[in-house]
Parts: structure tokens; sequence; C-alpha cells
């Protein structure tokens, strides 16, 4: 039976064990860290399929429409997949469901059931050992400064600039101040791990690295999100910072890193690119297609 919960902390815990089993089988997490958050937060509908007190499969509908399920893998080819999908878009009709990895398998299910892609987002990934040395960091523009995030004298800054920066982002572009101080609270946040320029004293710029363990050099870093205020962009500022965080982490000695870029973003792309990344994954985002009535 599908469920509809707040949910209560043992619901939290089956599904963080769900998940668990579904990274283990398939790789990769078929929930983003939004979808992880809203686990603790009250924004979001959780689906659940259980039975006899199991928890079979879950869904999650975030605010924004967006969707993203998981099936025990032990549980698969039995329909559950087809429930929790079914329930998820009479929830909400424009849902964006995202298939994390683009699996052959979860493609197939998703498009047999009427959707078609409409979003497709990239993992790039850059190694930082020897034979890939990271080149110098150019110096930065006249005027700008490079600091480190403060957050009582940056946060409201770093809010607006990331609302600007990702204007017609569907998701970047919406974080709040409640978003980013629920960032700011996670284990892996490190303030020297965000690296800002600042202009008159002001930050007009930033690159932010994750470490999902706080200063890890055993594993791969990921470089969380790169926001330029648009009154600046054209001076290379994102360039001079994404240097400085690479041989931040090199210097670490981190083995490589990842980041995400929409597949149409040619510009993101092409700094990315030449920067030593390559594409190593794609997400598939998919919605129901629209069909029009025929002409008689």
């Amino acid at each position: 039976m599908i469920t509809t919960v707040a949910l209560a902390p043992d619901h939290r815990e089956a599904v963080r064990e769900l998940l668990a089993s579904v990274i283990a089988q398939d790789g990769v997490s078929p929930l983003d860290e939004a979808a992880v958050l809203a686990l603790d937060g009250e924004d979001a509908q959780h689906l659940l399929l259980e039975a006899d007190g199991v928890l079979l499969g879950y869904t999650s509908v975030l605010a924004d429409g967006t969707v993203q399920g998981m099936v025990h893998p032990a549980q698969r080819r039995q329909g559950h997949g087809t429930a929790l999908l079914r329930a998820a878009l009479e929830a909400r009709p424009d849902a964006g469901v995202w298939a994390h990895g683009a699996l052959e398998g979860s493609l197939a299910f998703l498009a047999s059931a009427g959707l078609v892609e409409t979003r497709r987002l990239l993992t790039l990934r850059r190694p930082l050992d020897e034979a890939h040395p990271v080149p110098a960091p150019g110096p930065l523009p006249e005027g700008i400064e490079f600091d480190s995030f403060d957050v009582d004298r940056d946060a409201e800054r770093w809010v607006a600039v990331n609302a600007a920066a990702f204007a017609d982002h569907p998701e970047q572009g919406a974080l709040t101040r409640d978003d980013l101080d629920q960032r700011l609270a996670q284990d892996w946040f490190d303030p020297e791990d965000l690296l800002v320029a600042r202009e008159d004293g002001s930050l007009v710029a930033f690159v932010w690295i994750k470490r999902e363990r706080r200063g890890a050099v055993d594993q791969d870093a990921e470089i969380y999100v790169v926001g330029t205020d648009p009154a600046v962009q054209g001076r290379g500022l994102a360039g001079a910072l994404m240097g400085r965080a690479l041989t931040r982490l090199a210097e670490a000695g981190v083995p490589g890193v990842e980041l995400y870029v929409e597949a149409d973003n040619a510009p993101a792309l092409r700094l990315y690119e030449d920067r030593g990344f390559a594409v190593s994954g794609r997400d598939v985002q998919m919605r129901m297609q629209v069909r029009t009535a025929g002409k008689g």
C-alpha cells in the first residue's frame, strides 16, 4: 500500500537504509541532495510503498515538482515502480522525473510510461594526480580581492548573487537564506572551501567546494556551485576562482574533482573542458509528453 506521510524518525531511517541498498546495487544514488535534505524538512511529499511493515519503495515529490524514486533491488519487476510513478504523477501531473545515472532500465521504464526527456545534466570529472597537473592560477582582475566565506558578512549577499547568476535555473536560482543555512549546517561544510571574490568589500563571485567528509583527501571532491554576479561577468572571475579551487584540492592530495553542468550550457562546458574536465556521467529528467488535439 502506498501512503503519503510526514516522515517520522523510523520512516527516515527506513528510507536511508533503502537508499543505501539501491546505491550498492546500482552504483548511483536515485535521490539527489535536495531530496535527501528534504527527508528532514517539511516541504516535500513522501510516498511510501510498504508491505507487512517493510519499506519496498519510496518516491520523493519536492515542492518544485521534482520527482525521484526507488524500489528495493529484491522487489523490482513486480509493479512497485509503476504504482509509485502513477501516484507521483497524480500528485504532480507536471512532475519532472529524474533518472539519475541515466541507467538504461530507468530510462526504458519511464519511456514506457509515456515520459520523454526534457533535460540532461552532465557529470564532469578531472583527475588531480601528477599526470594531470593543475596550471598555476592566474591573477585576479584589478580591484578584486580573493577571500574565503564569512557567514555573518557574506550570507545575504551570497543568496542575492546566486539568485542573479542562476535566474533561469529551476533549482539553484530558487535557493533561499534558509536553504543556504541548511547547507552550512551540514557536517561537510568548511568555510575555507567556499572561495569568494570581492569588489569594494562585497562578494561578487564564488566557487564552492564540497567534500562529503570535511577535509577528506581520500576521495573525489565536488565543485558544488560556481556563481558570478551578472554585473561583473566577462572579467574572468569564475576561471580565476576555479583555478584557485583546483590548486587548493591538488595541494591537499585530493585524487580528483567532479561537478555537474546542464548539457546545453555551452559557455560553462567550455570553461570546464579548458581546465581538463571530461564527461563521466549523465542524469536525465523526463516529463509526461503533452498531447495536442489533432485538427479535423
